[in-house]
């Protein structure tokens, strides 16, 4: 009996879809990262629950880290683009 060997990575996670319908991992991160920024947003508007102290919100280090994954995302939608740009056929 031939063995099957399942294609992609060793651990599964559930990847937010593109508008194109496709799965993206960087897509998913840029969500996720956008939610903990919001939500570190919302949270610095107090001092702290009990014993908890929240840190104020550091908006040069939010853009440095937001603008790194919006880069991957967009860089990776704009190579997709190209690639479908230099697949299809020319006429003529």
């Amino acid at each position: 009996m031939a063995e099957k060997k399942e294609e992609g990575f060793g651990i599964k996670f559930p990847l937010l879809k593109q508008s194109d319908g496709k799965p993206s991992v960087s897509f998913t991160m840029l969500i996720i990262c956008f939610s903990i920024v919001m939500i570190w947003l919302l949270l610095s508007i107090f001092e702290g629950f009990g014993s908890v102290k929240i840190r104020q919100f550091d908006f040069p280090g939010v853009t440095l880290f937001l603008s790194s994954f919006f880069g991957l995302y967009f860089g990776r939608r704009w190579t997709d683009l190209k690639k479908e740009i230099n697949d299809k056929p020319t006429e003529g």
